[in-house]
């Protein structure tokens, strides 16, 4: 056969991510370009997709053929999965995407005080930028956070895995010029000290603790209703769910096994301190669901486990608080 074959072939490493700390001011318009200011570090393996839902004739009769003679698309969806290594801005606008309310304190470093927001069931919306190939740029609208996996190991950064769903609208092209690689101050598992104990009074597992993975799941769906044409309305809220898995070394006195016996409800907290850059989770009220024994080589470990069922939300403490110190300079969740 006669040649050339060669092409120009796109580099995963060539892709580019950019975020905003804003949300949409209106459901189906994209944040304003000018507030496109985040060209956030990523797994380059994310996926973005369109998700076309179609009808055909094909289980008709009448046709003259048992194949389809007709086909129409009736509706638009679109979804985002994201994998990255956990730095301090990110930490924030995910954890205020999923839970839905930030507070600012702070003079730089500036306090984000983060927690469910149970007054509306419209997820939040971010503006999405992708450039998947030299000639593929586009801007996924309307996304809503449906689940966020946070996985503390014993060195190196966290790692974050997060799920979007939207209503189907994108734009195509360019936003501009790309902003600048901002860089990346990261949360290390190596930095986190785990601690439970009572409410108040928690006691740090320093050394014990291996490891940790806390998962947000807001039941977020695209909307859709008569009316509406191929597209959702907004990204709507569920029930929301919080769970955590986390191993802590044995040691000759029983201080694990005697809390999930007797049901006694603790306070766990997750406290990361990177240098100016901090990360505090924390569940004020829970009991445990769970308490496996398990090895890790020759060391015997606990793995405790909470969720929904487990995890309480008493006293006006809420279920779970999140609080990420960093340079972000205003609120997440701005409408922009």
């Amino acid at each position: 056969m006669p040649g050339p074959y060669n092409f120009e072939s796109q580099k995963v490493t060539a892709r580019n991510l950019v975020l905003s700390p804003n949300k949409q001011l209106a459901y189906g318009t994209a944040i304003a370009t000018a507030s496109m200011t985040r060209r956030q570090k990523f797994d380059g393996s994310a996926i973005a997709e369109l998700r076309q839902t179609r009808y055909s004739d094909k289980g008709m009769a009448g046709r003259g053929t048992e194949f389809a003679t007709q086909g129409l698309i009736t509706g638009w969806d679109s979804a985002f999965s994201l994998k990255a290594d956990l730095d301090d801005w990110l930490a924030g606008f995910l954890l205020a995407f999923a839970m839905g309310k930030d507070v600012i304190t702070g003079a730089g470093p500036y306090l984000h005080t983060i927690s469910f927001d149970e007054s509306t069931t419209q997820a939040p919306s971010a503006s999405i930028y992708l450039q998947d190939t030299n000639d593929v740029c586009w801007t996924l609208i309307d996304m809503g956070i449906s689940d966020l996996t946070i996985t503390i190991p014993a060195r190196g950064p966290i790692s974050v895995d997060v799920s979007f769903i939207g209503t189907g609208h994108w734009t195509d092209g360019v936003i501009g010029a790309l902003p600048a690689l901002a860089t990346s101050n990261y949360l290390l598992g190596s930095d986190c000290v785990f601690s439970i104990g009572p409410h108040g009074a928690t006691v740090s597992k320093l050394g014990r603790h291996m490891s940790t993975t806390i998962k947000i799941s807001t039941g977020v769906t695209n909307h859709t209703a008569p009316g509406l044409g191929l597209y959702g309305a907004f990204p709507r809220t569920g029930l929301r769910k919080i769970s955590f898995q986390t191993t802590i070394a044995a040691t000759s006195a029983d201080d694990v096994r005697t809390i999930f016996n007797s049901n006694t409800t603790q306070e766990v907290n997750w406290t990361t301190t990177s240098g100016t850059s901090i990360l505090n989770l924390d569940i004020p009220y829970c009991a445990l669901k769970a308490n496996k024994l398990g090895a890790s080589g020759n060391m015997v470990v606990w793995q405790i486990e909470g969720d929904e069922t487990t995890i309480f939300n008493q006293a006006g403490s809420g279920a779970l608080t999140a609080a990420v110190t960093n340079s972000q300079a205003t609120a997440y969740m701005v409408g922009a």
